[in-house]
């Protein structure tokens, strides 16, 4: 239901009070001057209790609420002095003003000293004792009914911004989540390749058989981390911790360090092994980075229902060891830790070793999941709580709770009408079944969707129900004759909610005139038919809106969840765009020259050292990229993609043409079209043996075409087009990252025997 739906009921609804109120004024025959009076008094109370009902209606006077709140008190009270009970319902306003402008310690309160007062009024205007206790259950119900309505439109737009923020924070914490990912599996993994890299460069001039062995490894290494950005580009990476310390004792080993492993906790849990190898992963980082170790013990054991991990080395130096910075990763591995229910702890030993102790318990499945909730693997392997979906807060059982009280109250208020009768008293308890009876079918309508049944109160079930109210509200006319009033609000308000809206408003009126004409026919008085025609759609609207507006509080708090959920899985289909677009590249950009390092080494050592320090070049741009993959701040330039990917090519011994004439672009679009540079490239490296490629980018009527065309086009067309259908990586990436600017994106054999991949984006729609 949009806002201005429910504003549009809360503003009728009152309206209709305002019109029932008004035709007991009208009734008493007042002078011109006191009806003018009158339409001036009731026109200042419509506008304060709009004002009071929603705030924005006049955001000047929502400055002075608690002032008006007393203007509104003297316009309900002073005029009874003159109108006598004439006026009486105007008092409600004020009681539903009471919580509407104050807080709720102080407007609950406030509202039941104002219908105290009203019963007071009541004594003082000497009403009859059916009077009376029909009159004090209006005097809760209808401030009941302006609460109810004024609180539920602002609550749709309070759970709105609650779904939005819920959303971003959910956004939020995968990205930081991701990022501790992509710090925890690539930090390590680029360490290495940069410590080799400078080894085998100082290597290169005297042993270059050596540093052949080295550039192998970071071969090893480079695919290694390619595997590793698929797996947590994906979501479902899952670390083994003896794996982990196997190919740390080979790392450590190339780097002249020697490791000694002692690994004694047989088999773990998914959840604790993950953890555990992360750990691992992580100190090894730390301790390449920020020591110079000669010796390394890793130790695992298990035992009092915990796994631990210590690492320790010979290589203390360095205060960042000691006091680790709050954003570093030893800070978000113990962050993790805790997450989990471990601890970690770090630090030297005073005998200049530093140790690394990582504990972890055995039981995850009690730690990270309470009992009933549901638990979900995230891209780390571990197991993290995921949110209660059924758990009911504040705002939906504040409003199951005011929807409640407001049908009770009104099968109150028509059983007062039907005490009043004396008559009525030797049919008294089948008058109270059948109101009884009407009750329970509206409540079985208003709250159907909150049970189990509900699914299954569909079709024939929920019509027969409709049915069945429509002989509680007419037959016992036949029995009970003019005493006979029935519950008409509450049929015209399941017709309103089970029927379309385009039988609904129809089914309202019919129930109206037949409830009228019904009690025409048994004898009621015209002015008494009249009220209870007036009454009719007012109570119908009014089950319509509380019964609407209730489920749609409960259905957006339960739909929260599935929202931040589906905002997560946006956001990582984003990141695993991103990384394979960026670090896919680089990662083959380091393989492919550290191929030709190996080949160079025997026979031209100088421009193998070359190459190497362009590995190191990216390298450190490959950690930069993985910096702006996890801040989600991707921006890219065209210039410097073709720069980079002439020199690439260069090195790899292709010939490479460029030309682009395009001009300055927006920068969305700028990103997608270098984004396709790299992954165009990366593919054609991957799946292809060029030796020429053209890359060209040109200015057309209100769009920008960017071509690479390459002669290594054997098998590739295929290929790429199953990527394209499949949407996984590559080629579907770019499709998708095209598509979301208003391009198009192809790619094929063109008929010289060539491959092309070509984008075209709209500018003026992009």
């Amino acid at each position: 239901m949009p806002r201005r739906t429910a504003v549009a009921i809360t503003a009728g609804v009152l309206l209709g009070f305002f019109v029932i109120d008004g035709s007991h004024v009208w009734a008493e025959h007042p002078s011109v001057w006191h009806g003018a009076a009158a339409v001036l008094g009731f026109a200042g109370i419509m506008g304060l209790q709009l004002v009071h009902s929603f705030p924005g209606f006049i955001p000047r006077l929502g400055l002075y609420r608690y002032a008006t709140w007393v203007v509104l008190g003297l316009l309900s009270y002073v005029p009874v002095a003159v109108f006598g009970a004439a006026w009486g319902g105007m008092t409600e306003f004020f009681a539903a003003s009471a919580v509407l402008v104050f807080p709720a310690a102080v407007g609950w309160p406030l509202f039941g000293c104002a219908v105290a007062g009203e019963l007071v009024l009541f004594h003082h205007l000497r009403f009859g004792a059916g009077d009376f206790v029909y009159g004090g259950i209006e005097a809760v119900l209808i401030p009941l009914v302006v609460i109810g309505l004024s609180r539920m439109s602002a609550l749709i737009d309070r759970l709105h911004a609650s779904r939005e923020e819920l959303s971003r924070l959910a956004v939020a914490g995968e990205r930081l989540r991701f990022a501790r990912d992509l710090h925890e599996v690539l930090g390590l993994s680029l360490s290495a390749i940069s410590l080799k890299c400078e080894l085998a460069y100082r290597l290169l001039a005297d042993t270059p058989a050596r540093a052949q062995e080295e550039v192998g490894e970071v071969l090893r290494t480079a695919r290694k981390a390619l595997a590793d950005v698929r797996s947590v580009s994906r979501g479902y990476r899952q670390m083994s911790l003896s794996d982990e310390a196997n190919a740390a004792v080979s790392m450590l080993s190339a780097a002249g360090i020697d490791t000694t492993v002692r690994h004694r906790c047989g088999e773990l849990p998914a959840t604790v092994d993950t953890a555990l190898a992360t750990a691992l992963g992580e100190g090894l980082t730390n301790m390449l980075r920020h020591s110079k170790a000669e010796r390394c013990v890793i130790t695992t054991e298990r035992g009092g229902g915990v796994a631990v991990l210590v690492l320790a080395n010979d290589g203390v130096g360095g205060g960042r060891w000691a006091r680790p910075e709050p954003r570093s990763g030893l800070a978000a591995l113990d962050s993790r830790l805790r997450e989990l229910g471990g601890t970690l702890t770090h630090g030297a030993d005073g005998r200049g070793w530093f140790r690394l102790r990582a504990v972890v318990p055995l039981r995850q499945e009690a730690v990270a999941q309470p009992t009933g909730c549901p638990a979900r693997r995230g891209p780390s392997g571990d197991r993290r709580r995921a949110p209660r979906t059924g758990q009911t807060d504040v705002m939906p059982r504040a409003a199951g709770a005011i929807t409640l009280a407001v049908l009770v109250g009104y099968f109150l208020a028509y059983s007062a009408e039907g005490w009043s009768y004396a008559p009525y008293a030797h049919g008294l308890p089948t008058v109270e079944l059948c109101l009884l009876g009407s009750l329970a079918l509206q409540l079985a309508e208003s709250f159907h969707w909150r049970h189990s049944w509900g699914p299954r109160w569909r079709g024939p079930v929920r019509y027969g129900a409709l049915g069945a109210q429509a002989l509680l509200q007419f037959v016992p006319f036949l029995a009970f004759g003019e005493q006979w009033a029935g519950l008409p609000g509450f049929l015209a308000g399941s017709a309103l909610l089970a029927l379309p809206s385009v039988a609904a408003w129809p089914v309202v009126v019919l129930v109206t005139a037949a409830s009228g004409a019904a009690q025409y026919a048994v004898g009621v008085s015209a002015q008494d038919v009249i009220y209870e025609a007036a009454y009719t759609p007012i109570c119908a609207v009014v089950v319509f809106g509380l019964t609407r507006m209730a489920q749609l509080a409960t259905e957006l708090h339960r739909s929260r969840t599935a929202i931040a959920r589906l905002a997560v899985t946006t956001e990582r289909l984003r990141f695993a765009r991103d990384l394979h677009d960026l670090l896919g590249f680089s990662l083959s950009a380091i393989t492919l020259k550290c191929e030709l390092v190996r080949r160079l080494a025997p026979t031209r050592p100088l421009q193998a050292r070359h190459e190497l320090t362009e590995v190191l070049g990216i390298v450190r741009e490959a950690l930069a990229d993985v910096r702006t993959v996890a801040g989600g701040s991707l921006r890219m330039c065209l210039t410097d993609e073709t720069e980079h990917a002439i020199a690439m090519l260069t090195g790899a011994g292709i010939h490479a043409t460029v030309r682009l004439d395009c001009g300055e672009l927006p920068h969305e679009v700028e990103t997608v079209l270098a984004t396709m540079v790299r992954e165009g490239l990366t593919n054609m490296l991957r799946h292809s043996t060029p030796e020429c490629c053209e890359i060209t980018a040109e200015r057309t009527a209100g769009a920008v075409r960017l071509t690479l065309v390459n002669d290594g086009a054997h098998g590739v067309g295929e290929a790429a087009f199953a990527a394209r259908v499949g949407g996984g990586s590559g080629i579907g990436n770019l499709t998708t990252r095209v598509e979301a600017v208003n391009g198009r994106l192809t790619a094929g054999p063109r008929p010289d025997g060539r491959f092309e991949l070509r984008a075209e984006v709209a500018l003026l729609a992009a």
